[in-house]
């Protein structure tokens, strides 16, 4: 044990001399979690769409949908209409200038009134997926209203209401909904960017930070000095085992100085102290397992360094770390299941949110320490190999 301490000190020692393992496992991540909440954070927390109305119908319908929609209090702080006076300056400004247009034509309100079709058209921006998808919906929901309405209408007439068809069908569209929907977060918080950005780009680099350790046996190989260990009386166990807990140490210290910093400067919420720090060190035995077996496949230092960081990007990649998981894809969110990292992130998220106790974080926790085994168990024979060469 003495023997894996010394080896793990010398390997400490040389880390923090060169700097290289304070701008790989702090400064970087750190960085680039501040930038991209800035940048990409606002467009999911602080949401604002522009809708141009070219109203030619003006009738009741259409003012209901103005009205009772679009200017609703439910979206007052987060949509502004623009009236125009034409259908065709509306899809003009939906090509640039707003992010979707929206066109009630002549007769609309009449149609619907005397159970025809009728037609509600949405132009897109281009430039403005969210906001267009959300200006879709709108009229989506808006047109269902209105289709339960001509249900309506004809179910009342059918059973022999006398009331004027017209009359019923206003009603029926502009009136409340039948059922009011509450709009909860789970967990109990909305998350923040920093929250999850912060996690992000944390595990992105512990894959190079805890390469920085893995890649020192192929090093001394480089230099000698892998020859004058195998002289002494020092066992092939004894040095990975030491290297093994300095790269160890090496990343939790990485995370957990991460979690402390970006929650000082960024605002950022990890949740459960307890859950955290359990996460966190699944986390670091994942990537260590992960980077072990990949840098055992290279024969030089410069190789494990460009397999390192190739494996480092597509598991960033295919986890969510650069871009939110949810915004992917249904493939992609599956293949990110693939990735512990991924689960790990996920976790993250979920503690990021308000959700307390170790069960958020039990399946991820698993799922990396599987990963760890596994991967970890085949590098592991793989650099002992390379001590015996």
């Amino acid at each position: 044990m003495a023997i894996v301490l010394v080896v793990a000190a010398k390997e400490l020692r040389q880390r923090l001399r060169d700097r290289s393992a304070f701008i790989v496992g702090i400064g970087a991540p750190l960085l680039l979690a501040a930038i991209i909440s800035a940048a990409i954070g606002s467009s999911f927390t602080n949401f604002h769409a522009t809708f141009a109305v070219a109203d030619e119908d003006h009738g009741p319908l259409a003012t209901a949908f103005v009205d009772g929609v679009l200017r609703s209090p439910a979206l007052l702080k987060i949509v502004r209409i623009r009236p125009v006076s034409s259908a065709a300056e509306a899809r003009h400004l939906a090509r640039k200038g707003v992010d979707a247009s929206f066109v009630i034509p002549a007769g609309f309100s009449t149609a619907v009134m005397s159970g025809r079709a009728a037609r509600l058209e949405v132009v897109r921006s281009r430039s403005s997926l969210i906001g267009g998808q959300v200006g879709e919906s709108l009229a989506q929901g808006f047109a269902a209203r209105v289709a339960s309405a001509q249900l309506a209408v004809r179910t009342a007439l059918a059973s022999g209401a006398t009331a004027n068809p017209a009359t019923l069908a206003q009603e029926a569209a502009t009136g409340p909904p039948a059922a009011a929907i509450r709009d909860t977060v789970s967990g109990g918080r909305v998350l923040k960017p920093s929250a999850y950005f912060g996690p992000a780009m944390a595990l992105f680099f512990l894959f190079f930070t805890v390469g920085l350790g893995a890649r020192s046996l192929l090093a001394e190989r480089g230099v000698g000095t892998i020859w004058r260990l195998r002289a002494a009386p020092v066992s092939a166990a004894a040095v990975l085992a030491g290297k093994a807990l300095a790269t160890f140490v090496l990343g939790l210290a990485s995370m957990l100085t991460l979690i402390v910093a970006s929650s000082v400067l960024l605002g950022a919420r990890w949740g459960h102290p307890l859950a955290v720090v359990a996460l966190v060190t699944a986390a670091v035995l994942a990537a260590m397992g992960i980077v072990t077996f990949v840098m055992s496949l290279a024969r030089t230092e410069e190789q494990a360094g460009g397999y390192g960081s190739a494996v480092a990007i597509i598991l960033a990649l295919l986890g969510g770390s650069f871009v939110p998981i949810s915004f992917a894809p249904a493939v992609l969110r599956k293949l990110a299941l693939l990735t512990p990292n991924g689960w790990a992130l996920h976790a993250f998220t979920d503690l990021g949110t308000g959700a307390r106790g170790l069960s958020t974080v039990v399946t991820a926790i698993i799922v990396c320490l599987v990963f760890a085994a596994v991967t970890g168990g085949i590098g592991l024979v793989r650099a002992a190999a390379v001590m015996i060469e």
